[in-house]
């Protein structure tokens, strides 16, 4: 007669579709496995949408703070923050990707990320976890996405059957677009 522990073990196993290791195997010497190559990501919503970021490009996560408008920037940039005695530029992500400005809520959240040794605010409607995500759950963005939110996508991921859209830091975060394009200063070709 099978216990209520082989039970969980053949629902885990059967959940999973891998090989679950009982607590007999770890009686017996077995070591897990640890995958070195995982690529860690922490995701969060925009719109309804899931997106990530490399966890080592996020420095902190913050509740919104005060910031102060700056004339003659694109609308995707809130202001200028003042962050423990950072100042640094703070964006609206849902505005940057074209889907909108971000809705204020208690779940609002401020990435600071490190972006060329500069800090940056990124507002986002809610961070949701941190995921490690294994090479062959990658994608590469496809390349019939003709959107303006194609060039932002670094890549794609599955997680838990849902689609993770990775961003690209350096696009979001291109300096030259945070000024309107009439107030650029455009370097010389020589």
């Amino acid at each position: 007669m099978a216990s209520d522990e082989d039970d969980l073990w053949q629902a885990l196993l059967a959940v999973t579709g891998d090989q679950v290791a009982t607590e007999s195997d770890y009686e017996h010497g077995y070591k897990r496995e640890m995958r070195s190559d995982l690529l860690r990501y922490v995701t969060f919503m925009i719109r309804g949408e899931i997106y990530g970021l490399p966890i080592e490009q996020i420095v902190e996560i913050s509740t919104v703070f005060p910031s102060t408008p700056v004339p003659r920037t694109s609308d995707f940039v809130v202001g200028i923050g003042n962050m423990r005695g950072s100042v640094m530029p703070v964006i609206d992500l849902g505005r940057r990707l074209n889907l909108g400005y971000v809705e204020r809520s208690r779940e609002t959240r401020v990435l600071i990320v490190r972006h060329h040794d500069e800090p940056h605010g990124i507002v986002v409607e809610r961070v949701l976890e941190v995921i490690s995500l294994p090479p062959e759950d990658m994608e590469n963005t496809p390349g019939g996405i003709g959107s303006t939110r194609a060039d932002f996508i670094l890549g794609l991921g599955r997680h838990r059957r849902r689609l993770i859209i990775i961003l690209d830091l350096n696009t979001v975060l291109a300096e030259r677009d945070f000024l309107l394009p009439k107030f650029r200063r455009e370097r010389a070709v020589q």
